[in-house]
This record gives structure tokens, sequence and C-alpha cells, in this order.
């Protein structure tokens, strides 16, 4: 007896025993499909007139004996096995399908999952929720269209009617599960996965005014305000073609909160080549490559953190590595769905200041505020002015603040406290400090305070902290400070690397505004070879210099393009459609064939750096760094040693500080 396998979830196909059944009677896949949906035993008669409404009963017998000869014609041709079919199970006056046959009906999947889902309003904990979505994914992966989609008889049957209340019913559920699968999916910060999840939602309702503002926001956190603001024109044309409507004043809204975000942002992207082509004439801003998994950490933590868990992220890399950038672009996402941002820098000069990069944060903010007092009491600004004197100029009546210095410090936080929690009240909060390798003493008890107060409390507040990795490494009382953190608040740690050979590559192209030969930027150079560089491939063996002069460090390679630029060997050039892209010049292709020309391109600002980064390392980490240039970027540890003329345990040391240091990086074999 083979498999019955019956596919509902779009244009109906239906398989048995591995081979797929036409049918010479629409009548007979119209009865089989309605038999394996409904499933259970039908009376002959009532099947009859379901199918045949306009004829004599007679005839209408007549037509249903019809059918069931063909499909008995079907699964017996169909067989293989010696034993007879017994699909079809007839019971007298009764009729339907065999439950002990075997049988596979994709709706079966899709109402499993439905089931599961419906179990939980909030996402469960792992591995429970990672075991969902997969059952979920695997329901939604099979769905192909409406339930039976362009299969209709057409003759005013009660199957027609059957049709249009299954497919009513069917996209419910289906709806149900994109909604609940994409908040799961957001919960956990999995970016791309929900994008695709919300394209699937709108490819069932594409007037779903929810799923399109959600999948605007997920466009922004990705990195690509273009893509979101498209999404909000397709849906406002579909709204006024199908319904004469307009978009709601929520989703008007979030289109204009996203426009003024995508303004503002010193980061505007290109995420993609495309997006370069909107670039002004002039402008060199890299865009955001390789940071995909790094925005996904953060955006997780926020999403946990608006949900009243309050959360800690280090973003920690060298200098240069795109740490601020990174963090930007996460505020521009963070402030697009509303969120509260306080944003700070401390200076290398600011350790002899105390709470340096608070106090910017707090000034800004209030002087912001129309009303600080329906933020805090007059007890509480009194307090707060001894940071913000400026406070006690706008209200001088507020009370004088104790002069007990046991107590003030302590009245002090709690203030500040106080403060954000309240700010975190309105809207969930984002707290950045950037450069925190050079805060205070006096700012970092703070944070500690604060990380107690907002556990305490369920605050909404996500902290985001960017430093150098080679400040904790050269100051382990404030790596052990920074870590403290984690006794109150989830300590998420995301380490920042240089680019990756194809992602250096992605990274020219998309400021270029052009593409590379197929499969090229995965090829790496052999080991002591020069890059490979072609005056007829400018761009692809541009790329692979700058990955080998600069090991794919995001500051050195946009640096050495703004020198590409000065000297015109990338220039500018508007296209027929008014949009800009820089293009290589034959000058750099003639440069890029000649070593010492080569030499030449990587410009004195790098050279000056990396030469600092050099003088601050060991002489045996120097010689190592040394011979990493001289043997190329593939050299094996072993190779390095004996040209830097290194024994092991030397050897090892060097290599040590040099990867801490940010100046090599190790591969896993």
């Amino acid at each position: 007896m083979g498999l019955l396998r019956l596919v509902v979830l779009g244009p109906p196909e239906i398989f048995h025993d591995g081979s797929r059944l036409t049918f010479a009677l629409h009548k007979a896949q119209a009865l089989l499909l309605y038999l394996a949906v409904e499933g259970g035993l039908h009376s002959r008669s009532k099947l009859a007139a379901f199918l045949w409404p306009d004829s004599e009963p007679q005839a209408a017998r007549a037509g249903l004996r019809n059918a069931l000869t063909q499909l008995r014609s079907l699964f017996a041709d169909a067989d293989t096995s010696a034993a007879p079919h017994r699909h079809l199970l007839s019971q007298h006056e009764l009729l339907g399908l065999n439950p002990q046959a075997p049988l596979e009906l994709d709706l079966d999947m899709v109402q499993q999952a439905y089931t599961a889902a419906q179990r939980f309003s909030t996402p469960p904990s792992e591995p429970q929720r990672a075991a969902l979505v997969a059952q979920v994914q695997q329901a939604l992966a099979l769905v192909r269209g409406p339930f039976l989609d362009g299969f209709w008889l057409r003759e005013e049957t009660g199957f027609d009617a059957w049709v249009q209340q299954q497919q009513q019913q069917w996209q419910v559920r289906l709806l149900q599960l994109c909604e609940r699968l994409s908040s799961w999916q957001e919960a956990a910060g999995e970016l791309e996965p929900v994008r695709a999840t919300l394209l699937r939602w709108l490819a069932l309702d594409r007037l779903s005014e929810e799923a399109s503002r959600r999948l605007m926001l997920v466009h922004l956190a990705l990195g690509d305000a273009s893509a979101a603001l498209q999404v909000y024109a397709t849906l406002r044309a579909r709204l006024a073609e199908e319904l004469q409507v307009k978009p709601s004043a929520d989703t008007v809204a979030l289109a204009e909160r996203i426009r003024a975000t995508a303004a503002g942002s010193r980061g505007s992207r290109p995420a993609r080549p495309a997006a370069a082509a909107r670039r002004p004439a002039g402008e060199l801003i890299a865009p955001l490559v390789g940071r995909a998994a790094a925005f996904t950490q953060v955006v997780g933590s926020f999403q946990q953190a608006r949900q009243g868990q309050p959360q800690a992220v280090l973003l920690v890399g060298e200098a240069g590595i795109g740490k601020t950038r990174l963090a930007s672009e996460f505020v521009a996402w963070a402030r697009a769905q509303g969120a509260e941002v306080l944003g700070c820098q401390a200076f290398e000069m600011g350790g002899r200041l105390p709470y340096q990069p608070l106090i910017e944060a707090l000034r800004t903010r209030l002087e912001a505020e129309n009303a600080p007092e329906d933020l805090l009491d007059d007890l509480w600004l009194a307090e707060l002015a001894r940071l913000l004197p400026e406070l006690r100029v706008r209200y001088p009546d507020l009370p004088v603040p104790t002069e007990d210095e046991l107590t003030a410090r302590g009245q002090l936080f709690e203030a500040v406290a106080r403060l954000l929690d309240a700010l975190a009240q309105r809207a969930p909060l984002v707290l950045l400090l950037d450069d925190l390798q050079w805060a205070d003493g006096a700012s970092l008890d703070l944070l500690r305070y604060l990380a107690r107060s907002w556990r305490g409390h369920g605050s909404r507040v996500l902290l985001l902290g960017a430093l150098r990795s080679e400040g904790l490494e050269l100051n382990p009382q404030l790596s052990a400070e920074l870590f403290d953190l984690g006794r109150d608040l989830l300590l998420t740690q995301v380490s920042l690397q240089p680019l990756s050979q194809a992602q250096t590559l992605q990274l020219l192209e998309t400021l270029v505004g052009e593409r590379s030969e197929p499969g090229a930027a995965a090829r790496p150079s052999p080991a002591g070879s020069e890059p490979a560089l072609a005056s007829e491939r400018p761009l692809l063996g541009l790329g692979d210099f700058l990955f080998a002069q600069t090991g794919g460090q995001p500051l050195y390679l946009l640096e050495t393009l703004k020198l590409l630029r000065e000297r015109q060997w990338l220039v500018p050039q508007q296209g027929a459609d008014g949009s800009w892209r820089l293009e290589p010049t034959v000058e750099m292709a003639a440069a890029l064939a000649q070593e010492r020309s080569r030499r030449a391109l990587l410009p004195p600002s790098v050279r000056a750096m990396i030469l600092a980064r050099l003088a601050k390392l060991a002489p045996a980490t120097r010689q190592l760094v040394m011979a990493s240039a001289v043997l190329g970027s593939q050299a094996s540890v072993q190779l390095l040693w004996q040209l830097a003329e290194l024994g092991t345990q030397a050897g090892l040391e060097a290599l040590e500080e040099a990867v801490k240091s940010g100046m090599l990086h190790e591969e896993q074999a």
C-alpha cells in the first residue's frame, strides 16, 4: 500500500507511491481532496449532492461512482506492490479514506505547528524556543499559496463554498503562525530570519500594516533605511490602489522617524552596492560590512532590555575597528523604534574629571526636557544639581542638599538612578558610553550603582559601552570593574575583528558601486606572494592590495580610499538617473600594476598609525609582525618564528602580544 501525499496549500498536487497523479475527471480530484482534508466517513448521497448539485439524484450518484472508479484505477496503476490498495474505505452508504492507509497531508504539519504555537503567548525559553521556531518554519515552508489556489468547480457547488471557507480558515492560522514566529525571532534578535518571516507574512497578506511596520524596522536594523522606506512606499501604493485608503497614523509616523533617522545619522549607509548610487558626490562613508552578527547580538540584548531585563553590552576592539560606527547604527535603529538614547564619550584627559561622560549625557538630556520637575522631585533635582549647577539657575528654590560627605555620594547616585529610571518608564532607554577605557573611577562607581538599581526595578535599560581592546589588556583593574557589572546585569561582550578578504572586497564594491567577477572575493592570495593585481580588473586588484596592506582594518581601508579619491584615482561619476558612484581610473589601474606605485597607495596617516602601534610592542613582537609583512597574510606560525629568529617560547609570547594588540590575527587550519 503506497503513500498517498496531498499538497493543498497552493495549487493542489497529489502523489501516490511517489508518482504524481493526473485526473481525467476534475470532480474525481475534488472528491479525493475533500475526503482527505475533512477526514472521516461521509454519506454517498450528501457527497453526490455536494459535487453535482444541479443533477438529478440518480445522475449525481452515477457521477460519484465514475469518480470513485477513476480513483481506484489511479491507485491501482500507481501501486507497485502485490497487495491491493485500500485507501478508499466504503461501508454501505458511507465513504471515506482509510485511516489505516499511509496518508501525508501538508495541512497536518501546519495544524501541529499552529497547535504548538498557541500554547505560548510569550517566547518560551531555550531550547524549547528553538525547537518551536524550527517546527513553525518547517510548516510555513510548505505554504505555496492559498488553500487549493486556483482549483474551482465553478458550478455553484457546495465544494466551491467549502474551498472558500477553508481558504479563510487557513489564512487566519498561517498569519497567526507568521506573527508568532516573527515575535519569537525578534525577541532573540534574529534579524535575517525575522525578515524572511515578515516577507512571507506579506506574501500571504499584502495589505498588512503590522507586518509592513515590523519589516521596516528590521530593514533599518539590518542597516538599510532605504529598503525600510521602500516597504512603506509599496504599502501606501497598495492601500491606495486596492482599498482607496492611506496608511494609518502609526505607519506614517514610523516612516517619518526612519526618514529623520536616516537623514541625521552620520553613518547613513548604503548597505549594499545598489545603495551606493544614492551617495552624494564626494562623500565617502564606509558601509556597515561584516558586522551583521555583532549588530544582531546588540539588538537581541535590546529586545530583552525592553521587556524589563536590563542588559549591558561591551563593544570591544582595536582603535578604528568600527565600534563607534556600529554603536551609531544601532542607536539610529533604536531611536526609530521609539527608544530614548543618552549618548556620551569619555576622553583621555577625562580621568581627572569625575563623572565627565555622564555629566555630558545628563546635561544634554535635561536641556531638552521642558519640565525636569516632571521626572524628579525637588529633593532629587537638588542632589543632581551637584553635577549640573545650571539646574539651580533654572530652579532657584531647590532645597539645599546634604553636606554630609558620607551620604552625599549615595544621594547623588540615587538621584541619577531615579532620573534614568523615570526616562526608562517613558520608553526603553539606551545609555551609550563611547571610549569607555578612559572613563574615570567615579563614573565606573556610578555605573555599578545604576546596574544594581536597574536590576531591582526591572528597568528597561540597555547599557552600551564601546572600548578599545588594548585598554582592557593594559588596565586589568578597568577590566575587572567593567565585568563586575555582570553581577547585576546580563553582560554581553561583542569582540569586533578586522574584515575578511571577502568583506574587504564587499566594502570596496559598495563604495565604488561595481561588482567584481563571481567568486573572486573568496580567492586567497598564496602565502609569500603579491596579491593578484591586473590592470583589466582594477577593483579586484585594489581589493586584494587593500586587504594585504591593511589586514582588513576598516579605518586603514577608509583612509586609503580617501587618498585614492584625493589623487583622483577614484572619481565620483554621476549616472543618467542622477545617482553617484566612485569609478576607478586608468591611472589607478596602472599604479596597481607597478610594485613601487602600489606601495605609494598606503597613506602617510595610515603608515604613521601602524608605526605608532608597532612602537608600543616588545622588540620580539615587532620582529614577528615585520616577518608577517614579508611572508604575507597566510604564513604559518613556524615560518614566522623562523624568519623573525625567535625560539618557541619567545615566539609564543610574541604571538600572544601581536594577536592581543590586533597586529596579527590567527586563523584555524
